[in-house]
This record gives structure tokens, sequence and C-alpha cells, in this order.
């Protein structure tokens, strides 16, 4: 019922080595982390375009190397108790969910078209070599061209549509692409859409709740799983 997101957000800096373990003694099953590819072409797990944000460092996360990402400090922005955290590679991360028995929930993440056809290649490449159970992840994105491209190399994965937003034909538009989830933010689900969504036989995921005195609402409305910075208090 409970994922983590990019970890656990509010224990550890996100989308790290560090925040997995954090996750793992919160005692839930499900972490939701992000992937894009290194400028050598390594799947790394970071959120943003560029590495401002999380580390020391500047630029953008596609323009440099592997290398060059190791060398960055991405825990002491959230404290120094996470001092010299580096930002993981996805081999890392699927062995890390491995070893704990976490499932993860991998967001493609898409700052530009082209850069689908790449990430997705290495995702699945990453994954199969790996041998990572399929019945322990999930693909999901933004984007509906990387969502059908998972579904073209390893369709054994299942998928989830992420969404910030409530157009009309939204679950028109989705329906090719024969998904397992819609994630949706919690601040524009409403009880009509989360029925809707049922009635499409989708999982429904709501991100990113982290009061859980709002939890009986939206499992009222069929909500199956919250995605939320704060795991230990869920």
């Amino acid at each position: 019922m409970i994922t983590g997101h990019r970890g656990a957000a509010a224990l550890a800096p996100e989308n790290t080595l560090a925040g997995i373990q954090k996750a793992f003694e919160s005692g839930i099953e499900w972490i939701e982390i992000d992937t894009q590819l290194s400028a050598d072409n390594i799947p790394v797990i970071i959120h943003d375009k560029t590495v401002r944000r999380c580390t020391n460092g500047k630029g953008r996360v596609g323009e440099l190397t592997l290398s060059e990402l190791k060398t960055l400090d991405a825990g002491s922005w959230f404290s120094n108790e996470f001092a010299g955290e580096t930002i993981p590679t996805l081999k890392e991360t699927l062995l890390a969910c491995q070893e704990n028995g976490l499932n993860m929930n991998l967001e493609i993440k898409i700052h530009n078209e082209h850069e689908v056809k790449p990430l997705v290649e290495k995702v699945v490449e990453t994954v199969k070599h790996l041998n990572f159970p399929v019945e322990t992840l999930l693909f999901s994105s933004f984007s509906h061209t990387a969502l059908a491209y998972c579904q073209d190399l390893y369709p054994e994965v299942r998928r989830g549509f992420v969404t910030k937003h409530k157009p009309s034909n939204m679950l028109d538009t989705i329906k090719p692409l024969n998904l397992y989830s819609l994630h949706i933010d919690h601040r524009i689900l409403n009880e009509t859409l989360a029925k809707s969504i049922k009635e499409m036989g989708l999982i429904l995921m709501i991100w990113t709740l982290n009061d859980p005195k709002k939890i009986d609402k939206f499992t009222a409305w069929g909500v199956d799983n919250i995605i939320t910075d704060k795991p230990n208090i869920f």
C-alpha cells in the first residue's frame, strides 16, 4: 500500500542508496526512484535535469560522465550525516533492492523526447542483465512514448502512467498503452476521477502524500498505493 518516494525523501537524501536503506528500515515493500542517462550512457538515479539541487556540483546530468557524477557529494545538502553519499547507478540500486527484498517503481525520467530510445534501451538491458524479477518491478513515466517503447522491448514488466494534469481525454489516450497503473498527483484527484480510473481496471496510485490523516479519504475512493516522502509515519 505504501511506496517510498525517491527512496524515503524525508529521511535521507533522495534517490540515494542511503534513502533506499531508510525505506527498507521503515518496513515498506515498494520504493519509487528516477533514472536517466549519464553522458556515457549509464543509467543513474537522479530526478532533476541538472545536479545543482541535490549535489555540490553543477551541470546537466546528461553532459556528465559516470566518473564525473561519482565525484559529487549527493548527501551533504540534506544533512552532514549523509556527507559523501553518491549518485547511484541503476545497477547498484537494483542490487540494493534485491538485497533488501524491495520492489521498485522505476520512473523513466524524460526531459527531452530524443532521450526516450537510448534510456529505455539501457534500462531494459541493465534489468535483464541482472535478472531482476519482473514481478518486483514497475516501469513508470510521464512520457507516453517511453511507456510504449517499454511495452515493445520488455512487455513482461508492468507499466504505469504518471500525471499531474487532469485533461478530459487522458483516460482515452492511455488505453493503447495496456497499463497496469495510473499515478496521479493527489491534489487533483477527486472521487469521480478515481472511480473512472478504477473502472478501467487500473491500479490507482497517488503522489506525494505526506499527511497520514488523509489516508481514509483516498482509500475510500479506491486508491491502491500511496507514494510518500515519509514511509516511517505511514
